[in-house]
């Protein structure tokens, strides 16, 4: 085989796979933007701007100090179109433990809007509690969880089974 032949149907192997069309014939319109990956992204929660590395974030508590403030993605996520633009979009739990020994968990959307990926502000779930699911019923975000009873001691194991609806208005996440 000639080599400038080969070097010619090599190139059009490589070129051709990124010159295909992104929607379908049947369907008419371009494949769906997938949810955008939270992991590198940058929350807000308790007015504390917080960008994760690779899932999570640690910084000093005070300059100097041996206490971390540590910020962790959760396995507990779901996507889906929650902001009504057609986009999917990612729903978060974080972990949020400010050095002392409160583990707050917090919701927040990655929104993947037409414009480019935001974040809402973090929305607090509780202290010490136990997430066991996030899911979507339409646009609605159903997080079941588990509580202490009211006046219950935080040294008392989450028992009390809770689920909490929110949704997406103007950039934040609501109680519903």
């Amino acid at each position: 085989m000639n080599t400038a032949y080969a070097l010619v149907v090599t190139t059009a192997l490589l070129i051709l796979p990124g010159c295909a069309p992104t929607g379908t014939a049947a369907s008419g319109g371009a494949a769906p933007v997938s949810a955008p990956d939270p992991s590198n992204a940058t929350f807000t929660v308790d007015k504390n701007t917080i960008t994760l590395a690779n899932g999570r974030s640690e910084k000093e508590a005070a300059p100097g100090s041996a206490t971390k403030v540590v910020t962790a993605l959760t396995d507990k996520r779901v996507t889906g179109d929650v902001d009504g633009d057609g986009r999917a979009d990612a729903i978060v739990v974080l972990t949020y433990q400010p050095g002392g020994s409160g583990t707050f968990y917090y919701l927040a959307a990655v929104l993947n809007g037409a414009s480019g990926v935001t974040t809402t502000p973090a929305t607090l779930l509780g202290d010490r509690i136990v997430v066991n699911a996030v899911r979507l019923d339409g646009a609605t975000i159903v997080v079941d969880l588990l509580d202490r009873a009211s006046g219950q001691p935080f040294t008392a194991s989450p028992s009390v089974s809770v689920t909490k609806r929110f949704a997406v208005t103007n950039g934040t996440v609501v109680s519903r």
